[in-house]
């Protein structure tokens, strides 16, 4: 899993020289965490990569994915990173994210909403008790000055 990570990380940070970028700042796992900040490369006019960290208890989370836009506001969204986080603990989980998110402003500056289904598979590993759904909601404002 490192190997993808830091190959994705160079794919990232090669094409963000040639494209263009954003930024998202947020509450929520698409986020990395409990409130984090993603960096979005647009790869054509309907895929866009990003990639981020969050605070989590006790350390830090992240995230890495992708965001397939329908249309000028409606995205869907698939990630992996942080998200689960175990209350009273300072454990936290990665899992496969998917997701449908509405950006209020589109693609420009403007708050957006996901609702997020995550995968709890390696939470429910490691914890007892986690009576969650696994669907979240992640609410974060778009910042187009990169």
């Amino acid at each position: 899993m490192k190997k993808f990570i830091i190959i994705l990380g160079i794919v990232f940070f090669s094409t963000s020289t040639l494209a263009k970028t954003s930024g998202e700042i947020g509450l929520g796992y698409n986020y990395g965490g409990l409130v984090g900040f993603v960096q979005n490369v647009e790869m054509n006019s309907n895929t866009e990569l990003f990639f981020g960290s969050g605070v989590v208890p006790g350390s830090l989370g992240f995230v890495g994915g992708a965001k397939f836009w329908l249309n000028d506001n409606t995205r869907l969204t698939m990630n992996y990173g942080t998200n689960c986080i175990i209350s009273g603990t300072d454990n936290s989980y990665e899992g496969l994210n998917f997701g449908l998110g509405y950006a209020f402003g589109g693609r420009k500056e403007g708050v957006s909403i996901d609702l997020m289904i995550l995968d709890w598979t390696e939470c429910n590993k490691h914890a007892t008790g986690i009576t969650d759904t696994g669907v979240l909601l992640s609410i974060g404002y778009r910042l187009n000055a990169f």
